[in-house]
């Protein structure tokens, strides 16, 4: 017997503090069209890959949300089996939240969007505009534009003559780049949120020098007019000396005590993992992993990235988390500063990774696919009534697939005609997601064969007569798997990079005071 909530009961819930997992078990695609602000998407195409790692207390109070399609109660059933015991279904789905008078919120990571724009909007972080910024460039001006996200997205694109230093590296490595105190930092990522938590990062640490954000990063660059560079490796690669690490960690240790964020050893950190009542997240946030414990317990996620996009990694809200960096307290330490703000129950783990070996840590049970019956691509030349069934993304089935293939969600199985002793192949590029299917068809209690074929690109295409190449676009409706949302910004759409600049700009208009609440910015 499946336990029922009702909208009202779960905002109620979602105030008092408690920890609270709220689970969208939709498709991104449905997930990212509208959901619940406090909502973390875990589809269920990939439910039990993914519910251990972001909820890793099975004691914890999990709700979970769908189409009002019966899918929440599918995912009931596997929660139940892998051991989750505190388990509701919200009543109606998506539509008794809407009933309710509630908001939903488009888009993806839209907690940690709000908070990038309460941030900006409580500090009046400065900004400037691209045109501002491209006239000091023509000038010569004394200024650095920085770049704060990940290597790779500023490969893809970056303001002329910037370096990239992603967000988590800016307190420790910029000071030891910058000499001069009249040089002008300018931080900029794709959008809004990282240039405004990147610049307020250095501001809050007391650096002399003008920090600013360039106003709409490099959506707002391109919308100005202005020309990208592309395929660039500029990476700031310097650590501080001894005497310049002094003085950061102090100033950091300053403003930590301040957030009454708590340093803890070994022994408290021991203390934390330990106690089943809580959830409790480990992440080493320096930006290499090379010194990474293997442990699947501590996740190496750098420090910008679990600000940027917090509910991908965190699923429980109000939990407990114990940051790691090698020993210096600056990248843990303004992760944490962040992480606090946003309302969890921050720790640093004092000598960072040297400790980490003291520690017994979890081994996190992560879902175990079971033996598969493994096709060869020449086993696919000679398919005569089989069903063929495609459950790699929606994206890559359109652009090329096997002849006479069906596209097919998890989500969906339970509307296929699947009759007893039907033959069927299911190609996927994730065999752990095609367990996953085959148990649900198994569980149809139907005496059919399945085999699975492992999608290789370089293999078929030895195979031409068995391909359909043909571009297949799919709509809205069928690609459940993809977000739509503003998503040909990537391809230099400027509509939809207006659009999704103020969806930004916007999502804090949307909040209740329930939602605006839960930060604690001041």
């Amino acid at each position: 017997m499946t336990l029922k909530v009702n909208a009202e009961t779960l905002k109620s819930w979602l105030s008092d503090k408690n920890e609270i997992a709220f689970i969208d078990v939709r498709e991104i695609g449905q997930h990212t069209k509208g959901h619940p602000f406090f909502s973390i998407s875990i589809p269920y195409s990939l439910f039990e890959l993914n519910l251990e790692i972001l909820i890793p207390n099975k004691k914890t109070k999990v709700i979970l949300l769908d189409q009002n399609d019966g899918i929440s109660i599918l995912a009931y059933k596997a929660a139940t089996l892998i051991g989750y015991s505190n388990l509701f279904i919200l009543e109606e789905g998506v539509n008794g939240w809407i009933n309710a008078g509630y908001k939903l919120f488009d888009g993806i990571n839209v907690p940690s969007k709000s908070f990038g724009e309460l941030i900006e909007q409580y500090f009046h972080t400065p900004s400037i505009t691209a045109k501002e910024l491209n006239k000091k460039q023509k000038n010569n001006e004394n200024c650095i534009v920085i770049d704060g996200r990940p290597f790779d997205e500023y490969q893809k694109m970056s303001i002329p003559n910037s370096i990239c230093c992603p967000n988590g590296e800016l307190a420790y490595r910029v000071s030891s780049h910058v000499k001069d105190i009249n040089t002008e930092i300018i931080i900029n990522c794709a959008g809004r949120t990282r240039s405004i938590i990147g610049a307020q990062t250095l501001i809050d640490l007391g650096i002399s020098n003008k920090v600013k954000a360039l106003e709409n990063g490099t959506q707002g660059w391109f919308l100005s007019d202005l020309c990208l560079e592309h395929n660039k490796n500029k990476f700031l690669d310097i650590s501080p000396n001894n005497i310049e690490t002094e003085k950061l960690q102090n100033k950091i240790l300053q403003l930590i005590s301040k957030l009454n964020v708590s340093l803890i050893d070994h022994r408290k950190a021991q203390e934390l993992i330990l106690d089943d009542t809580r959830s409790t997240f480990i992440f080493n946030v320096t930006t290499s992993n090379k010194n990474s414990n293997q442990n699947s317990f501590i996740k190496n996620v750098p420090g910008g990235q679990l600000v940027q996009a917090t509910d991908k990694y965190i699923g429980v809200w109000n939990a407990r988390v114990i940051l790691i960096d090698d020993g210096d307290l600056i990248r843990a330490g303004t992760t944490a500063s962040w992480l606090k703000k946003i309302g969890y129950e921050t720790y640093i783990l004092k000598k960072g990774l040297l400790e980490v070996k003291k520690l017994k840590l979890k081994n996190q049970t992560i879902f175990k696919k079971d033996k598969l019956n493994l096709l060869k691509s020449e086993d696919l030349i000679n398919l005569k009534n089989t069903i063929v069934y495609d459950i790699r993304s929606s994206k890559d089935y359109s652009r090329k697939r096997l002849k006479n293939s069906i596209w097919l969600n998890r989500a969906n199985l339970h509307k296929q005609n699947i009759k007893n002793n039907d033959a069927i192949v299911i190609i996927t590029d994730n065999l752990e997601k095609a367990s996953l299917i085959i148990k649900d068809l198994e569980e149809k209690k139907l005496s059919h064969l399945t085999k699975v074929y492992k999608w290789s690109q370089s293999e078929l295409k030895n195979y031409p007569l068995i391909m359909d190449e043909s571009i297949k676009f799919l709509s809205e409706k069928i690609s459940i798997d993809y977000n739509f949302h503003t998503h040909m910004r990537h391809k230099g759409n400027r509509e939809d990079a207006k659009k999704y600049l103020k969806w930004e700009i916007d999502l804090i208009k949307k909040m209740d005071n329930q939602e605006l609440s839960h930060f604690k910015i001041s």
